[in-house]
């Protein structure tokens, strides 16, 4: 984007010269001109290059973390097979079943982690946001899952309404579960025969919610929130035709479908 507006810029610098030395002959206003233009032009490359950078080094420090994880654990490896084995043979099955329960979560992270990376980098903003709602849940204790069913290179809709709708969603879905004994969020992307399915699943307390009531104005359960959150998300999907959000409220998980058709 930044070479093509970059070439339309040296392009119309080329046109008013031409047309100031025909019609003035005048050197120092091309100059000028000329000056004015490349200043711009370089303006918008120092941005452009500069918001390249910043996305890198959020890259680079994902990977650090993902590496230092994983290079804990595998550390960590030989005393826990060491555990494991003393366990078997004297057959303490129980103890056994305690300790395979205090691995399975740091095994769950580490997966998460590279899946995370892995699916997600094809598409920055979504990695950015959901990286950064990963890593809040994972401060509040919340066990957060992800499944990419499909290639998020086609999503039938774009980046800015996506992540609106996705970021005060998965906000709600923090503050919500980080309230519960069991802290989970099921985070999911699926294809449906022609529609594309986004779904998030969280633990909650306020079993009475109306899931009418909370796309109201100014509504809320909570203390010092405004309210505007899902209203806001409503107003989207509203804007747009072949968006559509099904709420559900079972007995165990709070649930929004994001329909993309």
């Amino acid at each position: 984007m930044k070479k093509i507006l970059a070439l339309f810029l040296n392009f119309l610098l080329l046109i008013i010269s031409i047309i100031l030395v025909t019609k003035t002959n005048s050197k120092i206003l091309t100059i000028t001109t000329l000056i004015i233009l490349q200043i711009i032009t370089i303006s918008i490359t120092f941005f452009s290059e500069k918001q390249l950078l910043k996305k890198q080094k959020f890259e680079i420090e994902n990977l650090n973390y993902i590496c230092d994880s994983t290079r804990t654990f595998r550390h960590d490896f030989n005393n826990i097979m060491q555990a494991i084995g003393g366990y078997i043979q004297t057959n303490n099955i129980y103890d056994l079943k305690q300790y395979y329960n205090k691995i399975i979560p740091e095994c769950f992270h580490i997966n998460n982690l590279y899946r995370f990376h892995s699916k997600l980098m094809v598409n920055t903003a979504l990695y950015s946001i959901i990286s950064d709602k990963y890593n809040l849940a994972e401060k509040k204790n919340i066990k957060m899952s992800l499944n990419i069913l499909l290639d998020l290179n086609y999503l039938k809709i774009d980046t800015y309404t996506l992540t609106k709708i996705l970021g005060i969603l998965l906000d709600n879905a923090i503050e919500a579960s980080s309230e519960c004994p069991k802290k989970i969020i099921n985070l999911s992307f699926q294809d449906n025969k022609d529609k594309q399915l986004i779904i998030i699943e969280n633990t909650y307390l306020n079993k009475g919610v109306s899931t009418k009531k909370i796309f109201e104005k100014n509504y809320t359960t909570k203390k010092n929130n405004s309210g505007l959150g899902l209203w806001e998300v409503q107003k989207l999907i509203n804007k747009h035709e072949n968006l559509n959000l099904e709420t559900k409220a079972s007995s165990d998980f709070f649930l929004q479908k994001l329909e993309i058709s």
